[in-house]
């Protein structure tokens, strides 16, 4: 009887401790809402953003918009000329030939200014596909050397204007909204080309399939899957 009773009590103990321990978290959570409550100056209840902080959310919204309109003022600054598949993307016409060193080294100081802002763009190499350069020469009217930018569609210039617009900040601002790249190319690893699968780079085929003894009889075809060079665009990048 006497074990019973001992037991009863610890039970009667325990429970006085947990309701307790209870009441103290309850009284806590409701004087941190009062104290919400009071910072925020409403009536007791569901706790609504207070009007400053409405405020700083039209803020936010007023100086994204303004950004944006800065941004297309920019833009709009710059002729409308745009190549293939330009609309919404960034296309970079330059040479991998260092024949000439000068149009070389302007060709590599815009490109590091496009990897430095680590926007994704299409090169288009011209000294590796003669169809860009013809291009080039199109939408530019006229034999013109790389570089040319063009960004969203609009023609920004060689690489002094490019130079120019990335001291003064405006670079910047006509790259804002581009998709950022944090890795090379998936499918050429930047080399913009890709071996053609046809004829292995070499930019022929047999034309007669039928074998004959005589190696110089064989019959051969340009392929049409790739440029002269025996390579094909990448369908990622270029």
């Amino acid at each position: 009887m006497k074990g019973v009773k001992e037991r009863l009590a610890k039970k009667i103990k325990l429970i006085t401790i947990v309701s307790t321990l209870k009441n103290s978290i309850d009284r806590t959570i409701h004087h941190i809402r009062d104290e919400v409550v009071a910072e925020s100056g409403q009536s007791r209840g569901c706790v609504t953003p207070t009007i400053l902080e409405l405020e700083d959310v039209e803020d936010q919204e007023h100086e994204q918009d303004l950004q944006e309109e800065e941004e297309r003022e920019i833009l709009l600054e710059f002729e409308e000329n745009c190549p293939p598949g330009g609309e919404d993307s960034v296309v970079f016409y330059t040479t991998g030939l260092r024949g000439v060193r000068k149009t070389f080294e302007a060709c590599r100081r815009v490109r590091f200014l496009l990897e430095n802002h680590k926007v994704m763009y299409k090169e288009r190499d011209v000294s590796m596909d003669t169809e860009f350069r013809d291009e080039m020469w199109r939408l530019l009217g006229g034999k013109v050397t790389s570089p040319r930018l063009f960004i969203r569609g609009r023609y920004i210039g060689g690489a002094d204007e490019v130079v120019a617009l990335n001291e003064n900040g405006k670079l910047k601002k006509l790259l804002e909204g581009i998709s950022l790249v944090d890795s090379p190319c998936e499918c050429c690893e930047n080399e913009r080309f890709l071996i053609c699968s046809s004829c292995n780079g070499s930019s022929r085929l047999i034309a007669d399939e039928e074998e004959t003894s005589n190696n110089d009889n064989k019959m051969w075809t340009r392929c049409r899957e790739c440029n002269e060079n025996g390579l094909v665009k990448c369908p990622l990048c270029s």
